[in-house]
């Protein structure tokens, strides 16, 4: 039997040794009252009280007469302080309590002589043993893999990460207070999805049995929140999971939240405002700041956003007038910078301004004006063919979000899902789908329409100033051994 096995045993014995006692080691709930910040932090109005709090052991260390145990909740932990002549006969149970163990404490709160806040405990009950010993917070739990794999000691061991995951969480909660204050209505839309849609990537298929059917996972909910506008809810959103099968990286994860909305007679300009308030909203909600460190740069939410369109930023910034240029002239720029040669001028001008001007587009900015041949359900800018009303805002050099002005002509509409379903014949697997019941919930007519799309992945690792997607990720995709 090795090490482990023996631990193993051991507190398995401990369990038993509790039930032949009349103690079930496994119990059904707690008597806690309060939580360990609540008194760490108002010890003026604990001291002196009986309180019962609950949690797990983290150290435990008995000293004869006296012994001392951390006790750790989701909001902190908080020392137990324990003396042998007054707990009496309940001393000796001690010994069969572990580091792990989830136990309820009571006591009277109080200080130690060197001042820290602790309970005086007069009773201590096991809730759940821990079979498994934790791993030593430093030397056990380095290895970047097995803490993605086991994010439930990751979580518990290190209080950076479950102070970045619980931000995450109050990021969303902060989107939704800031939407319902607009007047949004939240709806759900469906993970299985008969035509997929909404953006141009590869899906993820499957099967529903019972009806015989291929689905496919959703890439986008945006076609499903533009019917909810022809039933005529104005403004509407949904904080969803996504799935795209494409690249996985530090920026990108296979399956991913996203906030979509969708906001009746108003276009493009409108989310470009809104988009700045929310985020200002965000910061200051969750964070109580608006300047940010990412990608090693100062990051202020609080100034003026600037706004450029993109052809004029490589003309400005490269003087290349990719306006002026022929598809050949446009991939001969590509093929300087090493990049794929592509179909159109348009795409080709989104490949340029990708890989020269976006990653230095570090303060927050919005990046609009998006050529029409990537972006099928935009409305185009008026007097333009080229491009479209469509942005996406950049913060430390990396794209959070895409939005646009909806593209409501059903005629035009139709025109451009043909053309996409072109592209898919000819093998481009993130071409659009050709999708006809939503065209025709078009013809029934939609309002000017305009919606926003930031991740919201993207935007934690923004606000809690981390460079790599899986630590915002609960629970991240991770290849199988």
């Amino acid at each position: 039997m090795g090490l482990f096995d023996k631990i193993q045993q051991q507190r398995i014995d401990k369990a038993n040794e509790f039930r032949k006692k009349g103690v079930d080691p496994y119990a059904t709930t707690s008597k806690r009252t309060n939580f360990a910040a609540d008194i760490t932090e108002n010890y003026e109005k604990f001291e002196g009280k009986k309180v019962t709090v609950a949690g797990r052991l983290l150290s435990m260390r008995d000293f004869g007469k006296l012994a001392f145990a951390k006790l750790l909740d989701q909001t902190e932990n908080i020392q137990l302080w324990m003396i042998k002549e007054k707990l009496g006969d309940k001393w000796n149970d001690i010994k069969l309590f572990d580091i792990g163990d989830i136990v309820d404490a009571t006591g009277i709160v109080t200080k130690t002589k060197t001042g820290e806040i602790s309970i005086e405990i007069t009773g201590l009950q096991i809730l759940t043993k821990s079979i498994n010993p934790l791993p030593e917070k430093w030397s056990g739990l380095k290895d970047i893999e097995t803490r993605y794999r086991k994010r439930y000691l990751d979580v518990l061991l290190n209080a950076e990460v479950k102070k970045r995951l619980l931000a995450r969480a109050q990021i969303e909660r902060a989107i939704r207070e800031f939407l319902w204050s607009k007047d949004f209505i939240e709806i759900d839309c469906p993970v299985l999805q008969s035509t997929y849609g909404g953006t141009n990537a590869k899906p993820f298929t499957t099967h529903v049995d019972s009806l015989d059917m291929k689905v496919y996972l959703a890439i986008s909910n945006e076609l499903y929140l533009k019917r909810a506008i022809v039933a005529g809810i104005e403004n509407v959103f949904t904080i969803g999971r996504l799935f795209r099968n494409e690249g996985v990286d530090k920026s990108h994860n296979p399956e991913f939240s996203m906030l979509e909305t969708m906001s009746a007679y108003k276009n493009y300009e409108y989310n470009m405002d809104l988009t700045e308030e929310m985020y200002r909203y965000i910061c200051e909600k969750v964070f109580g700041k608006t300047e940010f460190t990412i990608a090693g740069k100062q990051i202020n939410f609080d100034q003026k956003w600037e706004r450029i369109m993109i052809v004029d930023a490589v003309r400005d910034r490269k003087k290349l007038d990719f306006d002026k240029m022929t598809l050949k002239e446009a991939n001969k720029e590509l093929d300087k910078l090493g990049l794929e040669p592509q179909k159109s001028v348009g795409e080709a001008l989104i490949e340029y301004f990708e890989a020269t001007i976006a990653p230095t587009l570090i303060q927050p900015t919005i990046v609009y004006g998006h050529p029409v041949e990537i972006s099928p359900l935009c409305k185009k800018i008026p007097g333009s063919d080229k491009y479209v009303e469509r942005f996406e805002l950049y913060i430390g050099g990396m794209e959070t979000g895409d939005n646009w002005t909806e593209l409501n002509d059903p005629i035009e509409l139709r025109k451009r899902f043909e053309e996409q379903q072109k592209r898919h014949e000819q093998g481009d697997e993130e071409a659009h789908p050709n999708d006809l019941d939503f065209v025709e919930a078009m013809e029934y007519g939609m309002p000017p329409t305009t919606g926003l799309g930031p991740g919201i992945e993207r935007m934690a690792m923004m606000l809690t100033e981390t460079e790599n997607i899986d630590d915002v990720i609960w629970f991240p995709l991770m290849k199988t051994n």
